[in-house]
């Protein structure tokens, strides 16, 4: 065999005794063989080394033996690396230092309003919220092995380029930009696949290898596994559920079409439509310039009817998407979470009735939606997911411990 090919194959076993330990948790090596195939002299071989290198470590059973000593059992070492994630919003930018198995060690969330910033300028702001956030984690930038970017938008991960995105015009350029302030790997990525990601790995997603994910905040995006895989698309710019004409010349989307899902889904449009009926309205006394989507909420779960229609179609809209995609993948669970879950069932209500309405029942019967509570690092947990997701294919060579 050459070497080449040698060393490929040693490189997808590693990956996958690392991702079964990941998966299960704790297991011995001859568990390790069994799910992985691979000879239990190569479990050895490979396990050492990574026990040497103190990506994972050993810790006895916690079973009682019915005989002989107890197994020794692997796991992963959460001190192995560090990743750094950043997600970049319209109004803030948030970021999460993660260890190896994904727990946050610490976050930040920044206001800035990023179009109204030139690329270099957010750069340095993006520097300076990962530096301090490292060193809020009791880190330095030698312990980081990667950083991850989360932005929404058409972008190409494979080249590290955003081709388009919301948040300015033309191409941007923020990746390479970050990579030389920070020195360390840098990686973009789609928000909703950075979340899609990170719910496979260590949430919602883990363990399934149908789902699909949906986001709602200032947007609506989708990411989407297939056979355990993330899906992309042809060019890698697919799964924009956002921008799926639902209702032909109706409401005004960002991307220039109109009647998509995130014209009537999403924080931002919902937020418009909401001034343009409070601004009909006689003896207002609102500032409608510093009305936020946290005040339209709280105002129609107050029981304000013209809000809570908004809210209702914008639910229906999102629903009869969904139901779509459920009867295009048939996947076993779709995951709706961001900011947008604030919103509760002034959404999720009309949300679910809709899925209902355009599903047969054995359709829906296979796929259950989960909504999931939402937090403000969730994005830049995301974001850190997708570099953890790189580190584990070849760990051996890019891990950095801390010291």
């Amino acid at each position: 065999m050459k070497a080449a090919n040698r060393d490929f194959t040693r490189a997808m076993n590693q990956f996958n005794i690392l991702n079964t330990i990941r998966e299960v948790g704790r297991i011995s090596r001859v568990e390790i063989a069994e799910k992985t195939g691979q000879s239990r002299a190569s479990v050895t071989n490979i396990t050492a080394a990574m026990i040497r290198e103190g990506i994972i470590r050993e810790e006895p059973c916690r079973c009682t033996p019915s005989r002989g000593r107890k197994r020794i059992m692997l796991v992963l070492n959460p001190e192995a690396a560090y990743v750094v994630g950043v997600k970049i919003s319209a109004f803030q930018v948030s970021f999460a230092v993660v260890d190896f198995i994904g727990d946050v060690k610490s976050s930040l969330v920044m206001p800035i309003r990023v179009s109204e910033r030139d690329e270099e300028t957010v750069a340095d702001f993006i520097e300076d919220g990962v530096r301090h956030c490292v060193e809020d984690a009791r880190l330095s930038m030698e312990d980081i092995s990667g950083c991850g970017i989360g932005v929404s938008g058409f972008v190409d991960s494979a080249a590290g380029k955003c081709l388009w995105t919301p948040l300015k015009d033309g191409t941007s350029h923020i990746r390479s930009m970050v990579a030389r302030r920070l020195g360390v790997d840098t990686y973009i990525e789609n928000d909703a696949n950075s979340v899609t990601v990170a719910s496979q790995w260590f949430g919602q997603g883990k363990g399934i290898d149908n789902f699909l994910v949906v986001t709602v905040e200032h947007g609506v995006g989708m990411g989407i596994v297939v056979d355990g895989k993330l899906y992309r698309g042809a060019t890698g710019i697919g799964a924009e559920f956002g921008h799926v004409v639902l209702v032909p010349d109706g409401e005004p989307c960002r991307c220039g079409k109109r009647g998509c899902v995130e014209a009537y889904a999403c924080d931002g449009n919902i937020l418009r439509r909401a001034r343009g009926v409070l601004s009909r309205r006689r003896g207002g006394k609102l500032d409608l310039d510093r009305l936020t989507i946290e005040d339209v909420t709280r105002m129609a779960k107050d029981g304000d009817a013209g809000l809570r229609r908004i809210f209702r179609e914008g639910g229906t809209i999102l629903g009869q998407g969904i139901a779509g995609l459920i009867q295009i993948f048939n996947p076993e669970r779709v995951i709706v979470t961001g900011e947008g879950v604030r919103a509760g069932d002034l959404v999720f209500g009309p949300m679910r009735r809709a899925v209902k309405k355009y599903l047969n029942k054995e359709q829906a019967a296979v796929t259950r939606i989960v909504v999931q509570e939402w937090n403000d690092f969730d994005w830049a947990r995301g974001a850190a997911g997708f570099v953890l997701s790189e580190l584990y294919k070849s760990p051996l060579d890019r891990t950095r411990l801390a010291k």
